[in-house]
Protein backbone atom coordinates (compact mmCIF):
# COMPACT_ATOMS: atom_id res chain seq x y z
CA UNK A 1 0.00 0.00 0.00
CA UNK A 2 2.81 2.39 0.97
CA UNK A 3 4.81 1.38 -2.11
CA UNK A 4 1.77 1.97 -4.33
CA UNK A 5 1.18 5.41 -2.74
CA UNK A 6 4.82 6.43 -3.24
CA UNK A 7 4.78 5.19 -6.81
CA UNK A 8 1.62 7.20 -7.51
CA UNK A 9 3.23 10.32 -6.02
CA UNK A 10 6.36 9.89 -8.14
CA UNK A 11 4.25 9.45 -11.28
CA UNK A 12 2.29 12.62 -10.47
CA UNK A 13 5.52 14.50 -9.78
CA UNK A 14 7.07 13.40 -13.07
CA UNK A 15 3.85 14.38 -14.86
CA UNK A 16 3.90 17.88 -13.36
CA UNK A 17 7.60 18.31 -14.18
CA UNK A 18 6.89 17.18 -17.75
CA UNK A 19 4.01 19.66 -18.08
CA UNK A 20 6.20 22.47 -16.74
CA UNK A 21 8.94 21.51 -19.22
CA UNK A 22 6.45 21.61 -22.11
CA UNK A 23 5.12 25.00 -20.97
CA UNK A 24 8.69 26.30 -20.78
CA UNK A 25 9.38 25.06 -24.31
CA UNK A 26 6.19 26.76 -25.54
CA UNK A 27 7.23 30.02 -23.87
CA UNK A 28 10.59 29.89 -25.65
CA UNK A 29 9.16 28.93 -29.04
CA UNK A 30 6.01 31.08 -29.23
CA UNK A 31 6.74 34.61 -30.42
CA UNK A 32 6.74 37.23 -27.62
CA UNK A 33 5.58 34.69 -25.02
CA UNK A 34 8.94 34.57 -23.21
CA UNK A 35 9.21 38.37 -23.06
CA UNK A 36 5.61 38.53 -21.82
CA UNK A 37 6.37 36.02 -19.05
CA UNK A 38 9.58 37.80 -18.03
CA UNK A 39 7.71 41.10 -17.76
CA UNK A 40 4.93 39.34 -15.83
CA UNK A 41 7.48 38.01 -13.31
CA UNK A 42 8.98 41.50 -12.96
CA UNK A 43 5.52 42.92 -12.22
CA UNK A 44 4.77 40.03 -9.85
CA UNK A 45 7.93 40.43 -7.79
CA UNK A 46 7.68 44.23 -7.78
CA UNK A 47 4.09 44.31 -6.50
CA UNK A 48 4.06 41.16 -4.34
CA UNK A 49 5.66 42.73 -1.20
CA UNK A 50 3.04 45.51 -1.26
CA UNK A 51 0.25 42.96 -1.73
CA UNK A 52 1.49 40.89 1.23
CA UNK A 53 1.77 43.97 3.42
CA UNK A 54 -1.77 45.11 2.59
CA UNK A 55 -3.06 41.60 3.25
CA UNK A 56 -1.37 41.56 6.67
CA UNK A 57 -3.03 44.92 7.37
CA UNK A 58 -6.44 43.26 7.05
CA UNK A 59 -7.44 43.67 3.40
CA UNK A 60 -8.55 40.60 1.45
CA UNK A 61 -6.26 39.22 -1.25
CA UNK A 62 -8.17 40.62 -4.22
CA UNK A 63 -8.27 44.19 -2.86
CA UNK A 64 -4.60 43.91 -1.86
CA UNK A 65 -3.78 43.09 -5.50
CA UNK A 66 -6.06 45.64 -7.15
CA UNK A 67 -4.85 48.65 -5.12
CA UNK A 68 -1.14 48.50 -6.15
CA UNK A 69 -2.19 47.56 -9.69
CA UNK A 70 -4.39 50.67 -9.89
CA UNK A 71 -1.72 52.96 -8.39
CA UNK A 72 1.02 51.53 -10.64
CA UNK A 73 -1.26 51.76 -13.67
CA UNK A 74 -1.97 55.42 -12.95
CA UNK A 75 1.72 56.34 -12.69
CA UNK A 76 2.58 54.33 -15.82
CA UNK A 77 -0.23 56.09 -17.71
CA UNK A 78 0.98 59.47 -16.41
CA UNK A 79 4.57 58.72 -17.46
CA UNK A 80 3.44 57.52 -20.89
CA UNK A 81 1.22 60.59 -21.30
CA UNK A 82 4.08 62.96 -20.45
CA UNK A 83 6.90 61.15 -22.26
CA UNK A 84 5.28 59.57 -25.32
CA UNK A 85 5.13 62.83 -27.35
CA UNK A 86 8.81 63.45 -26.63
CA UNK A 87 9.79 59.86 -27.45
CA UNK A 88 7.70 59.90 -30.65
CA UNK A 89 9.30 63.15 -31.74
CA UNK A 90 12.80 61.83 -31.04
CA UNK A 91 12.16 58.54 -32.90
CA UNK A 92 10.75 60.45 -35.91
CA UNK A 93 13.72 62.82 -35.85
CA UNK A 94 16.16 59.91 -35.66
CA UNK A 95 14.44 58.20 -38.61
CA UNK A 96 14.79 61.40 -40.66
CA UNK A 97 18.40 61.98 -39.63
CA UNK A 98 19.50 58.36 -39.90
CA UNK A 99 20.98 58.56 -43.44
CA UNK A 100 23.18 61.38 -42.17
CA UNK A 101 24.40 59.20 -39.30
CA UNK A 102 25.12 56.28 -41.62
CA UNK A 103 27.08 58.57 -43.93
CA UNK A 104 28.97 60.02 -40.97
CA UNK A 105 29.87 56.60 -39.57
CA UNK A 106 30.96 55.46 -43.05
CA UNK A 107 33.16 58.54 -43.35
CA UNK A 108 34.75 57.83 -39.97
CA UNK A 109 35.37 54.21 -40.96
CA UNK A 110 36.85 55.22 -44.32
CA UNK A 111 39.20 57.68 -42.61
CA UNK A 112 40.23 54.97 -40.14
CA UNK A 113 40.80 52.53 -43.01
CA UNK A 114 43.04 54.98 -44.82
CA UNK A 115 45.01 55.63 -41.65
CA UNK A 116 45.44 51.91 -40.89
CA UNK A 117 46.37 51.08 -44.50
CA UNK A 118 48.96 53.88 -44.53
CA UNK A 119 50.54 52.34 -41.42
CA UNK A 120 50.45 48.82 -42.90
CA UNK A 121 51.93 50.17 -46.18
CA UNK A 122 50.28 47.64 -48.46
CA UNK A 123 51.20 44.52 -46.48
CA UNK A 124 47.52 44.05 -45.71
CA UNK A 125 44.55 45.98 -47.05
CA UNK A 126 41.71 46.73 -44.58
CA UNK A 127 38.31 47.31 -46.20
CA UNK A 128 35.21 47.10 -44.02
CA UNK A 129 33.47 50.48 -44.29
CA UNK A 130 31.34 49.63 -47.35
CA UNK A 131 30.21 46.33 -45.83
CA UNK A 132 29.27 48.02 -42.53
CA UNK A 133 27.45 50.82 -44.34
CA UNK A 134 25.46 48.28 -46.38
CA UNK A 135 24.63 46.30 -43.24
CA UNK A 136 23.47 49.41 -41.35
CA UNK A 137 21.26 50.55 -44.22
CA UNK A 138 19.68 47.11 -44.66
CA UNK A 139 19.23 46.58 -40.92
CA UNK A 140 17.61 49.94 -40.23
CA UNK A 141 15.48 49.79 -43.36
CA UNK A 142 14.20 46.44 -42.11
CA UNK A 143 13.57 47.83 -38.60
CA UNK A 144 11.74 50.93 -39.82
CA UNK A 145 9.61 48.87 -42.21
CA UNK A 146 8.64 46.59 -39.32
CA UNK A 147 7.82 49.40 -36.88
CA UNK A 148 4.03 48.76 -37.09
CA UNK A 149 4.59 45.05 -36.37
CA UNK A 150 6.99 45.89 -33.52
CA UNK A 151 4.47 48.36 -32.07
CA UNK A 152 1.70 45.74 -32.30
CA UNK A 153 3.87 43.11 -30.58
CA UNK A 154 4.84 45.59 -27.87
CA UNK A 155 1.19 46.44 -27.26
CA UNK A 156 0.35 42.72 -26.97
CA UNK A 157 3.18 42.16 -24.47
CA UNK A 158 2.18 45.19 -22.39
CA UNK A 159 -1.44 44.01 -22.38
CA UNK A 160 -0.81 40.35 -21.52
CA UNK A 161 1.99 40.74 -18.96
CA UNK A 162 -0.16 42.51 -16.30
CA UNK A 163 -2.93 39.97 -16.98
CA UNK A 164 -0.56 37.05 -16.25
CA UNK A 165 0.93 38.89 -13.25
CA UNK A 166 -2.54 39.44 -11.77
CA UNK A 167 -3.37 35.72 -11.79
CA UNK A 168 0.12 34.84 -10.55
CA UNK A 169 -0.53 37.11 -7.55
CA UNK A 170 -4.08 35.81 -7.08
CA UNK A 171 -3.52 32.06 -7.53
CA UNK A 172 0.25 31.64 -7.09
CA UNK A 173 0.02 30.39 -3.50
CA UNK A 174 -2.70 27.89 -4.42
CA UNK A 175 -0.60 26.55 -7.31
CA UNK A 176 2.48 26.23 -5.06
CA UNK A 177 0.48 24.30 -2.44
CA UNK A 178 -0.95 21.98 -5.09
CA UNK A 179 2.51 21.40 -6.53
CA UNK A 180 4.01 20.66 -3.11
CA UNK A 181 1.11 18.35 -2.20
CA UNK A 182 2.21 15.77 -4.77
CA UNK A 183 5.86 15.79 -3.70
CA UNK A 184 6.91 12.57 -1.91
CA UNK A 185 7.36 12.96 1.86
CA UNK A 186 11.12 12.38 1.73
CA UNK A 187 11.47 15.30 -0.72
CA UNK A 188 8.86 17.62 0.81
CA UNK A 189 11.23 19.58 3.06
CA UNK A 190 13.77 19.96 0.24
CA UNK A 191 11.07 21.17 -2.17
CA UNK A 192 9.59 23.60 0.38
CA UNK A 193 13.01 25.11 1.11
CA UNK A 194 13.77 25.36 -2.61
CA UNK A 195 10.51 27.19 -3.34
CA UNK A 196 11.15 29.60 -0.46
CA UNK A 197 14.81 30.26 -1.40
CA UNK A 198 14.10 30.70 -5.11
CA UNK A 199 11.14 32.97 -4.46
CA UNK A 200 13.11 35.10 -2.02
CA UNK A 201 16.30 35.34 -4.08
CA UNK A 202 14.64 35.93 -7.46
CA UNK A 203 12.28 38.47 -5.92
CA UNK A 204 15.11 40.44 -4.29
CA UNK A 205 17.21 40.25 -7.46
CA UNK A 206 14.47 41.36 -9.87
CA UNK A 207 13.35 44.24 -7.64
CA UNK A 208 16.93 45.42 -7.12
CA UNK A 209 17.91 45.22 -10.80
CA UNK A 210 14.67 46.86 -11.94
CA UNK A 211 15.22 49.78 -9.56
CA UNK A 212 18.90 49.96 -10.56
CA UNK A 213 18.03 50.16 -14.27
CA UNK A 214 15.38 52.81 -13.53
CA UNK A 215 17.81 54.99 -11.56
CA UNK A 216 20.70 54.69 -14.04
CA UNK A 217 18.40 55.40 -17.00
CA UNK A 218 16.89 58.41 -15.21
CA UNK A 219 20.35 59.80 -14.35
CA UNK A 220 21.56 59.52 -17.96
CA UNK A 221 18.31 60.98 -19.33
CA UNK A 222 18.37 63.90 -16.87
CA UNK A 223 22.02 64.69 -17.61
CA UNK A 224 21.54 64.59 -21.39
CA UNK A 225 18.29 66.57 -21.19
CA UNK A 226 19.78 69.32 -18.99
CA UNK A 227 22.80 69.73 -21.27
CA UNK A 228 20.67 69.71 -24.43
CA UNK A 229 21.83 66.50 -26.12
CA UNK A 230 19.69 64.96 -28.86
CA UNK A 231 17.52 61.88 -28.15
CA UNK A 232 17.92 62.18 -24.36
CA UNK A 233 14.89 60.00 -23.49
CA UNK A 234 15.76 57.22 -25.94
CA UNK A 235 19.43 57.19 -24.87
CA UNK A 236 18.36 57.11 -21.21
CA UNK A 237 16.14 54.08 -21.87
CA UNK A 238 19.00 52.35 -23.73
CA UNK A 239 21.41 53.09 -20.86
CA UNK A 240 18.97 51.73 -18.26
CA UNK A 241 18.16 48.51 -20.15
CA UNK A 242 21.75 47.70 -21.14
CA UNK A 243 22.90 48.37 -17.57
CA UNK A 244 21.16 45.08 -16.71
CA UNK A 245 23.99 43.31 -18.57
CA UNK A 246 26.93 42.91 -16.15
CA UNK A 247 30.35 44.36 -17.07
CA UNK A 248 29.76 45.19 -20.76
CA UNK A 249 26.26 46.67 -20.43
CA UNK A 250 27.27 50.23 -19.45
CA UNK A 251 29.72 50.38 -22.38
CA UNK A 252 27.10 49.13 -24.85
CA UNK A 253 24.62 51.68 -23.50
CA UNK A 254 27.03 54.58 -23.99
CA UNK A 255 28.07 53.70 -27.57
CA UNK A 256 25.01 55.23 -29.36
CA UNK A 257 25.46 58.60 -27.64
CA UNK A 258 29.15 58.80 -28.57
CA UNK A 259 28.46 57.73 -32.17
CA UNK A 260 25.85 60.49 -32.51
CA UNK A 261 28.30 63.00 -31.05
CA UNK A 262 31.03 61.84 -33.44
CA UNK A 263 28.81 62.14 -36.51
CA UNK A 264 27.64 65.60 -35.40
CA UNK A 265 31.31 66.59 -35.03
CA UNK A 266 30.78 67.63 -31.42
CA UNK A 267 33.44 69.68 -29.67
CA UNK A 268 35.92 68.30 -27.17
CA UNK A 269 33.94 69.94 -24.36
CA UNK A 270 30.78 68.12 -25.50
CA UNK A 271 32.60 64.78 -25.47
CA UNK A 272 33.92 65.55 -21.99
CA UNK A 273 30.47 66.38 -20.60
CA UNK A 274 29.01 63.32 -22.33
CA UNK A 275 31.67 61.15 -20.71
CA UNK A 276 31.04 62.74 -17.32
CA UNK A 277 27.29 62.03 -17.56
CA UNK A 278 27.80 58.29 -18.15
CA UNK A 279 30.68 58.03 -15.67
CA UNK A 280 28.64 59.85 -13.00
CA UNK A 281 25.72 57.43 -13.51
CA UNK A 282 28.08 54.46 -13.11
CA UNK A 283 29.73 55.97 -10.01
CA UNK A 284 26.31 56.36 -8.38
CA UNK A 285 25.52 52.78 -9.43
CA UNK A 286 28.75 51.30 -8.09
CA UNK A 287 29.00 53.31 -4.85
CA UNK A 288 25.38 53.39 -3.74
CA UNK A 289 22.92 51.29 -5.76
CA UNK A 290 24.90 48.04 -6.05
CA UNK A 291 26.15 47.91 -2.42
CA UNK A 292 22.72 48.77 -1.00
CA UNK A 293 20.38 46.92 -3.38
CA UNK A 294 22.27 44.24 -5.32
CA UNK A 295 25.28 43.15 -3.25
CA UNK A 296 25.17 39.57 -1.94
CA UNK A 297 21.78 38.87 -3.54
CA UNK A 298 23.53 36.88 -6.28
CA UNK A 299 26.54 35.11 -4.80
CA UNK A 300 28.27 34.11 -8.06
CA UNK A 301 31.95 34.10 -8.93
CA UNK A 302 32.87 36.63 -11.69
CA UNK A 303 33.97 33.76 -13.96
CA UNK A 304 30.56 32.12 -13.51
CA UNK A 305 28.90 35.43 -14.38
CA UNK A 306 30.96 35.80 -17.58
CA UNK A 307 30.28 32.20 -18.64
CA UNK A 308 26.54 32.65 -17.98
CA UNK A 309 26.49 35.87 -20.04
CA UNK A 310 28.30 34.19 -22.95
CA UNK A 311 25.93 31.21 -22.93
CA UNK A 312 22.91 33.51 -22.67
CA UNK A 313 24.11 35.67 -25.56
CA UNK A 314 24.65 32.62 -27.77
CA UNK A 315 21.17 31.24 -27.07
CA UNK A 316 19.00 34.38 -26.96
CA UNK A 317 21.15 37.42 -27.76
CA UNK A 318 20.77 40.53 -25.59
CA UNK A 319 17.71 39.13 -23.79
CA UNK A 320 19.73 36.04 -22.93
CA UNK A 321 22.52 38.20 -21.51
CA UNK A 322 20.01 40.00 -19.27
CA UNK A 323 18.26 36.89 -17.89
CA UNK A 324 21.39 34.69 -17.70
CA UNK A 325 22.38 35.88 -14.20
CA UNK A 326 19.08 35.16 -12.40
CA UNK A 327 18.90 31.79 -14.16
CA UNK A 328 22.49 30.96 -13.11
CA UNK A 329 21.70 32.08 -9.57
CA UNK A 330 18.57 29.90 -9.47
CA UNK A 331 20.54 26.90 -10.76
CA UNK A 332 23.13 27.47 -8.04
CA UNK A 333 20.43 27.57 -5.35
CA UNK A 334 18.88 24.36 -6.72
CA UNK A 335 22.24 22.59 -7.03
CA UNK A 336 23.34 23.61 -3.52
CA UNK A 337 20.05 22.49 -1.96
CA UNK A 338 20.07 19.12 -3.75
CA UNK A 339 23.73 18.49 -2.82
CA UNK A 340 23.05 19.34 0.85
CA UNK A 341 20.02 17.05 0.84
CA UNK A 342 22.05 14.17 -0.64
CA UNK A 343 24.81 14.62 1.97
CA UNK A 344 22.25 14.62 4.80
CA UNK A 345 20.48 11.60 3.29
CA UNK A 346 23.72 9.58 3.09
CA UNK A 347 24.74 10.50 6.63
Amino acid sequence: MVVSYRRENYIRLVTVVGILAILTLIMIRVENMLITQILAWVIFYTINPVVNRLERAGFNRLVSILVPFAVSGFFIWLGAYLLSPMIGQQVASFKTEFPKYVAGISKLLSTSEEHINSILKGSYNVSVSSAIQSYLLNFTSDVFSKLPTIASSLFTVLLLAPFFAFFMLKDGRKFSRQLLSIVPNNLFELSLNLVHQLNSQLGDFIRARFLEALIVGALVWAGLQILGYDYAVVLGVIAGVTNLIPYVGPVIGAVPAFLIALVNEASGASFLTLTLIYVFAQIIDMLFIVPILVAKIVDLHPISVVVAIIIGSQIMGILGMIISIPIASALKVIGTAIFSHMVEFKS
